[in-house]
């Protein structure tokens, strides 16, 4: 088996293993324009007797982890063909991902799972999904009734136009921690422009201004087509953002104005929010759980440092069979209200001196906040841990729900 990157003159094949594992097949030829959804520099292949047996996409993204702003890497696009099937293809292809992560100074990793056992035993902790709602769209219609502020302007632009204006509202609002309704886990894509393009041909942006400046702002598409019943059109919001309660209402406003046009509107929340503090006479919702993230330390520097959190000194020993750069000891230091990391050599050091010894899997629990800590010792993803460390690192580590809307 061989793992490598493609040539731009192979992607025609990777969208047809895709095909063939997340849609319908077809013998008939592909629109060229599909070809632009593939960059060739974030696609590794199992290639087995000179085939491409396995495929996945390795996006180099952005993602607030605790207010802190990480390199990530998303897998997606994972597949084998079924007569390489239970090679190894697939395990092959995570480990060299991997290594590619941390060449590119890449410290966390996340994905949506096909199977979690198997991601399980490559190091990831599972997370939770998000909720997508089904709201009746005249639940809305209060909103109508704001009063008109001269200084909140509503724009509407096709999503094509919306890649810059999307990521920079969201690193401005991360960094002034004023992005709502969450933003632990939430990811900023890094695609070119013609994949951005080919993700968004069909959907719209909405953009909620004041003074000029952004601060709302929602991607959807809609689908009124004269030949579905009304009760059957809907307004579908894949990412939504505000600021505050007043772009939060503009937008809430804009998505009523269409109660002539659509039935309902579905859009992502956060797994804790209660959707109808914001509804009038909603009645009960439809919703349904997209399928988990799982989340997982790639580089255990690189994910721990800078994270906001205020600690005592506590030194652990990690296990880390898939990357092995990250075996060892390393001490850790909060007292500043943000955290430091770096690898303790001294192989003489008394296991009295280690705090606990940790899984890649529980330590990736803990950055990411996705179980409590007792949790983890329960399970064994944290041994050889005293009650007061477990405590203080209870108190610091605090579990969080991650939401983000943005499906790869």
């Amino acid at each position: 088996m061989k793992i490598r990157r493609i040539e731009k003159n192979e992607r025609l094949e990777i969208l047809k293993g895709d095909l063939y594992a997340y849609s319908r097949w077809t013998n008939q030829d592909l629109p060229r324009s599909h070809l632009t959804a593939i960059n060739p520099d974030e696609v590794l292949v199992a290639e087995i007797g000179g085939k491409i047996a396995a495929a996945l996409q390795c996006f180099n993204f952005q993602q607030s982890v605790r207010g802190s702003v990480k390199a990530m890497g998303g897998i997606g696009g994972v597949w084998t063909y079924p007569e390489y099937r239970n090679q190894g293809c697939v395990k092959a292809l995570i480990k060299s991902a991997f290594l590619e992560m941390r060449m590119q100074g890449i410290g966390v990793s996340m994905l949506t799972p096909f199977k979690e056992s198997f991601y399980s035993a490559l190091g990831y902790a599972i997370a939770n999904p998000t909720n997508e709602i089904n709201i009746p769209i005249a639940s809305l219609s209060p909103y109508l009734k704001l009063p008109n502020l001269v200084n909140l302007t509503c724009d509407r632009l096709a999503a094509t136009e919306a890649k810059d204006i999307l990521s920079n509202f969201l690193y401005e609002h991360l960094r002034s921690q004023t992005l709502q309704p969450n933003s632990h886990g939430l990811v900023i894509t890094n695609f070119t422009y013609e994949q951005w393009w080919h993700l968004h041909r069909h959907k719209l942006c909405v953009v909620i201004k004041r003074d000029r400046q952004p601060v709302a702002i929602a991607i959807y598409a809609i689908d009124s087509s004269g030949n579905i019943p009304l009760r059957d059109r809907q307004i579908e919001v894949s990412s939504i953002f505000w600021t505050d309660q007043q772009s939060r209402d503009r937008l809430f406003s804009f998505f009523a104005s269409h109660r002539d046009q659509v039935a309902s509107l579905k859009m992502p929340i956060p797994l804790d929010t209660n959707m109808h503090q914001w509804l009038t006479n909603a009645g009960q919702l439809e919703s349904k759980l997209t399928d988990p993230w799982m989340v997982r330390v790639v580089d255990v520097v690189g994910a721990l440092h800078g994270l906001p959190i205020a600690c005592d000194r506590f030194t652990f020993a990690l296990s880390d069979p898939d990357c092995s750069w990250n075996e060892g000891i390393f001490g850790v230091n909060g007292d500043r209200g943000q955290l430091s990391v770096r690898r303790i050599v001294n192989d003489d050091l008394p296991s009295s001196a280690i705090s606990f010894r940790a899984t890649v899997a529980g330590i990736s629990a803990l950055v990411y906040g996705t179980q409590a800590i007792d949790e983890l010792v329960y399970k064994g993803m944290i041994t050889n841990i005293s009650g007061d460390t477990c405590k203080r690192l209870q108190e610091s580590f605090t579990p969080c729900l991650i939401y983000n809307p943005f499906k790869f």
